[in-house]
């Protein structure tokens, strides 16, 4: 996907419906590999007060598609995209395709352990985050710097979820205050990458689900 000034507005609604998701945040990161010299980009709407479910818009080279996880229920409701531009603003709407069993039994790295170091006093804030294999590991996997952006509510969750492949937070992986993630200078092994914020709007987009859902 290109810059996109994410201002979706979109609302999709389904006669009998089983349940609405409201979703007032649309954030765009990007993580930038140089040895790799590839960019992949992560877009994602969220209810800044609720992160228990959150839908990711992922582009294929035929087509746009959105998942949207409920760590919840452990469902997972794929949407068909349709995307529109209008004065430089893109914009999206979804149309309910089918929904399936989400398992935790099968994600990767469920065991991991993450820790953070103290929070800077000046500006930029700043804080050192690490990621164990486990609680017993002595060595961290992957460092990382984050750079932090004070908000009213606690944004964190928005970043970790849009770097993980899983569509639930590990345990204790929750830095404390109100910030929100705008850069993520990463070191794993010999490779350096960064994770940034390109784009963060807030939305009004309501997903409502079918009665009968399809599996």
């Amino acid at each position: 996907m290109k810059k996109l000034n994410l201002v979706a507005f979109s609302f999709v609604f389904v006669l009998s419906s089983a349940q609405t998701y409201s979703f007032d945040t649309v954030t765009r990161y990007v993580l930038n590999n140089a040895k790799k010299k590839g960019i992949k980009e992560s877009v994602n709407y969220f209810n800044s007060d609720n992160f228990n479910y959150f839908l990711k818009v992922t582009r294929v080279p035929e087509y746009l598609s959105a998942t949207l996880f409920d760590s919840k229920t452990d469902l997972a409701h794929r949407f068909t995209v349709k995307e529109s531009k209008s004065k430089g603003n893109i914009f999206f709407a979804f149309e309910y395709d089918y929904s399936y069993k989400l398992n935790t039994k099968h994600l990767i790295h469920q065991n991991q352990y993450v820790t953070f170091g103290e929070i800077s006093e000046t500006s930029p804030k700043q804080v050192s985050m690490q990621i164990f294999s486990s609680k017993k590991a002595k060595k961290p996997v992957a460092k990382h710097i984050l750079t932090l952006q004070p908000t009213s509510k606690n944004m964190f969750p928005m970043f970790a979820l849009s770097r993980s492949v899983h569509y639930t937070l590990t345990n204790d992986t929750n830095l404390p205050g109100n910030y929100m993630v705008v850069r993520d200078d990463i070191t794993e092994r010999k490779v350096s990458c960064e994770f940034l914020l390109e784009d963060h709007n807030d939305v009004e987009l309501k997903l409502t689900l079918p009665k009968s859902l399809k599996f």
